[in-house]
């Protein structure tokens, strides 16, 4: 399987078509859209999150399915990456459209320790979600400055940094 290889994010030219929704920020970063944080999210333990408790983090949000073999391919080079940032503020934010105990059983039985999210409503259509697996980045400042389609090799140095960025 080929994957992806995220080396250009300094300028998000390999992440993905550019729409006419997009444009250049003064710091140099593509804008997808802004983030609708009025998102209702469903935790392992049957709670409830909203993005909105995420505001001012940067968000890294993968949109997958246990079904989904292109997704359960990306899900261990995330877990790297999320590792390699767990002394920022960056918040991973797996999102899956099944049942809660569908995903904690995946990710048990397959030794991931990811946070294991279930949608309670649609993602906001400001996102332009459209397949699984899709990832977004949100920064600090609500803009999404990253859309990828398909899956990726995310555990890179260049990721790493666009994100501490």
């Amino acid at each position: 399987m080929k994957y992806l290889a995220l080396v250009a994010l300094g300028v998000c030219t390999c992440v993905g078509p550019v729409s006419a929704q997009t444009n250049v920020a003064p710091d140099g970063l593509t804008i997808y859209g802004r983030a609708e944080y009025d998102w209702q999210l469903r935790t392992a333990t049957g709670g409830t999150i909203s993005l909105e408790d995420y505001r001012g983090r940067v968000l890294f949000i993968n949109l997958w399915a246990t079904w989904c073999a292109p997704c359960r391919a990306e899900l261990a080079s995330i877990e790297r990456l999320r590792d390699a940032l767990r002394d920022t503020d960056v918040a991973f934010l797996m999102v899956s459209p099944e049942q809660p105990k569908t995903v904690q059983r995946f990710l048990r039985r397959h030794r991931y320790d990811l946070p294991a999210l279930t949608e309670a409503e649609r993602m906001p259509a400001a996102f332009g979600f459209r397949a699984v697996p899709t990832t977004f980045v949100v920064d600090r400042a609500g803009r999404i400055v990253l859309r990828h389609r398909g899956a990726a090799v995310w555990d890179q140095e260049s990721v790493e940094t666009f994100l501490r960025h």
